[in-house]
């Protein structure tokens, strides 16, 4: 049987094309099937898989310069209310005699401060500062890394802090935290979970949050809780950590003013529950103040 022109035309030319051309060809097209392929998996894997949050550590010269804010500083801010703080949830007292108290690596049972919060939300991000101020007078954090609030929320982006790998050693108290929530939000729905509450913290959560989602809740012993922030996300807006800090050696400032303010009032409380130990920090002068401002009795 006879070819026609062009298929007599191919039949030539491929018998004049090397073998080793015809190979390399082939290698080629195999080589981009495997790349297509590899492609469509990273685009499944990056379509069925959450975004992980990568944990950032807080440089130590921000978590020194905030376990070391000058006396003189804490003294002078006192409780003094900050006019510029928006609205303030304040500190107050349970009115439930029973104590929280929980043991310590040595084996020590001692009073538990207890933060659920989730690094998405605003006022969780505010509160952090005064927290994290306050519990450094009495113990040493490990762990603690850089966080930001949501971007999509009110107060978008509040300059912060997360607990979801912090350590905290005290002789005074134990520290628990909860983180929650990420401020991932890989669905466009709901925030990626990341730690669960024990028994004892769920309960601490329900008695004093009957909706469950008010963040932060800060639970001093079962004896004082702040369901908020003591001060408003605001004060800290376009600022970053580094900025923040560099501005709490000045007693006039109102980010110094609010977060040192609020520190020493979860400093009083807290000394209210360990017997005002240590002695130096429960009797500063800003302490003592901020005691007063609550109406604190000072004992145990």
């Amino acid at each position: 049987m006879s070819l026609d022109a062009p298929e007599q035309a191919a039949v030539t030319v491929a018998h004049h094309i090397p073998r080793r051309y015809v190979a390399l060809g082939l290698i080629v097209v195999v080589i981009a099937l495997l790349g297509a392929l590899l492609v469509l998996r990273q685009v499944t894997g990056q379509t069925n898989t959450p975004a992980v949050e990568t944990f950032n550590p807080a440089p130590a010269s921000i978590m020194a310069a905030l376990a070391h804010i000058p006396a003189t500083t804490t003294d002078a801010v006192g409780a003094t209310p900050v006019a510029a703080a928006g609205p303030i949830t304040p500190l107050t007292a349970t009115g439930n005699p029973a104590i929280w108290l929980d043991s310590n690596a040595d084996g020590a049972a001692l009073p538990v401060v207890f933060f659920y919060g989730a690094e998405f939300a605003p006022y969780a991000a505010a509160e952090r500062w005064p927290v994290i101020v306050a519990l450094s007078r009495f113990g040493t954090f490990g762990g603690v890394g850089l966080m930001q609030s949501s971007d999509s929320l009110a107060f978008a982006d509040t300059p912060t802090f997360t607990f979801w790998h912090t350590t905290y050693t005290s002789k005074w108290i134990n520290l628990q935290t909860v983180e929650r929530y990420s401020a991932l939000n890989p669905t466009g729905a709901q925030y990626t979970a990341l730690q669960t509450p024990t028994a004892r913290q769920a309960a601490a959560v329900s008695t004093y949050d009957a909706t469950g989602a008010t963040f932060p809740l800060l639970d001093i012993a079962n004896r004082y809780v702040l369901a908020g922030s003591g001060f408003s996300p605001a004060v800290l807006a376009m600022l970053s950590q580094s900025q923040i800090v560099s501005d709490l050696a000045i007693p006039t400032s109102p980010i110094t003013q609010a977060i040192v303010a609020s520190a020493n009032e979860i400093t009083a409380t807290i000394c209210a529950v360990d017997g005002q130990r240590p002695g130096p920090v429960c009797h500063a002068r800003g302490v003592t103040a901020a005691r007063a401002k609550l109406r604190i009795t000072p004992s145990r």
